[in-house]
């Protein structure tokens, strides 16, 4: 199985904004009829938010690291929230972001993480500008041109459960109807109290992806059973993590990447996970590039 690897997005908002959107996120969340009460992981983290940006123009203040921290994952929910403010069929899976353990430095499972996985995911595509919902099952359904393609979205918390949620993750997709991709997210299996420090986006960006390279070669036996699935044309494996970039003016940020590995060397399954790598790549990557791909947001 090859990679296909490309080019990446990074925005860098300032805490002023961090916080004017934790606001209207916040206001989105109780418009939805959603459960939010100031004892949530949630509304901590928004808190921490705001806390950040007070801090920040008090020069008398020093804003402590886990503040910092704290306030990078509330935009990162706060931003999910605003980009599905009039997206169908989403409240359930807000409601498991706001009821639960949502804090992303805590390496425990979490109904409201697998949840965070899944919106994450479906607004990256409506960012691209791609034609996606959530459908269960399998969890995401995209409309490309050579039809709708499933999407099994799996979040892993131990390597015991690799194969499991690799299997779990392709009945999805067979039960949809549609051929379609796994996307694991691999975060929980990286260090809950690590910074990753570079210099720009860009190698920030080339760590991450070399490690989630690692993971895939270090646990290619549990992928290749089940890589033979009809339905299944290969798997998208994303890992986030915080990072320290120099060049920027926050400092503190999140770095993603996303690396796609296609099951297929030929035929329509290879055919169909292109289209998907096209729909979330300029043209030009792909030609440049023809065995690897990398999104980082």
């Amino acid at each position: 199985m090859d990679k296909v690897d490309g080019n990446f997005d990074f925005k860098s908002s300032t805490y002023s904004e961090v916080a004017q959107l934790v606001d209207v996120a916040e206001r989105v969340i109780l418009e939805r009829g959603i459960r939010f009460t100031p004892q949530s992981v949630l509304h901590k983290l928004f808190a921490d938010a705001r806390k950040l940006d007070r801090d920040w123009r008090d020069s008398s203040r020093s804003p402590s690291l886990v503040t910092g921290i704290n306030s990078v994952y509330a935009e990162k929910i706060a931003r999910i929230v605003t980009d599905l403010i009039d997206a169908p069929g989403v409240e359930e899976a807000l409601q498991r972001i706001a009821g639960s353990d949502i804090n992303l430095s805590h390496r425990l499972k979490s109904q409201g993480k697998d949840a965070l996985w899944e919106l994450s995911l479906l607004t990256t595509l409506l960012r691209k500008q791609i034609s996606a919902e959530l459908v269960d099952p399998p969890d995401i359904v995209v409309e490309l041109q050579m039809g709708s393609y499933a999407i099994a979205c799996k979040k892993i918390y131990e390597l015991k459960s690799l194969f499991s949620r690799l299997r779990d993750g392709a009945k999805q997709i067979s039960k949809s109807g549609s051929p379609g991709v796994i996307a694991l997210n691999i975060d929980d299996l990286l260090p809950g109290d690590h910074i990753l420090t570079s210099q720009s986006p860009k190698v920030a960006l080339d760590i991450l992806s070399r490690e989630t390279k690692s993971f895939f070669q270090e646990n290619f036996a549990a992928f290749d059973r089940v890589r033979e699935k009809s339905c299944l044309d290969g798997v998208l494996i994303s890992a986030s993590t915080i990072s320290d970039i120099t060049e920027t003016s926050t400092r503190l940020n999140l770095t993603t990447s996303f690396n796609f590995y296609p099951f297929r060397n030929e035929g329509l399954g290879r055919a169909r996970f292109l289209g998907l790598v096209r729909e979330l790549s300029p043209a030009e990557v792909i030609e440049a590039y023809p065995s690897r791909f990398i999104v980082h947001q």
